[in-house]
């Protein structure tokens, strides 16, 4: 009777690849502070997780990434500056799972993050220009 009060099931993670991202530094502010610690809560019982950062990315303008629905404009042409969790871990399904849930519980269903699993020299890069919010110890 009342389906319509339940939430809609996300699509489940899909991989693609960019030729190229540029890290811009790290993402702040009062809810990305309540995400981080959330996720530093659940990466610290997961040893396969080193180092976490939540970056400002550039993506390129065209991809599988740029699409209308992912409130990137008309067209998919808006300003490619992403929101991005990059993780120093093994590339794991399950590691972006656990991620999507700390998403829905916290922001709109309509949301959603990608996640980057960190080769070294990205991370040299990224390291730049923001710093991990989580680091194993």
């Amino acid at each position: 009777m009342f389906d319509f009060l339940k939430r809609r099931s996300e699509p489940p993670p899909k991989a693609w690849e960019t030729p190229r991202i540029s890290f811009l530094g790290e993402q702040v502010g009062a809810a990305e502070d309540a995400f981080k610690s959330a996720l530093s809560a659940r990466f610290a019982a997961d040893p396969r997780i080193r180092r976490a950062y939540l970056a400002r990315v550039a993506y390129p303008k065209a991809g599988p990434q740029r699409a209308e629905q992912e409130n990137r404009g008309r067209g998919g042409g808006a300003d490619p500056v992403e929101v991005l969790l990059c993780l120093a871990a093994p590339e794991e399904a399950a590691i972006v799972t656990a991620v999507a849930e700390e998403i829905q519980k916290m922001f709109a269903t309509s949301q959603h993050m990608d996640t980057l699993f960190l080769t070294d020299a990205y991370e040299r890069e990224l390291a730049e220009v923001a710093a991990p919010f989580y680091s194993a110890k």
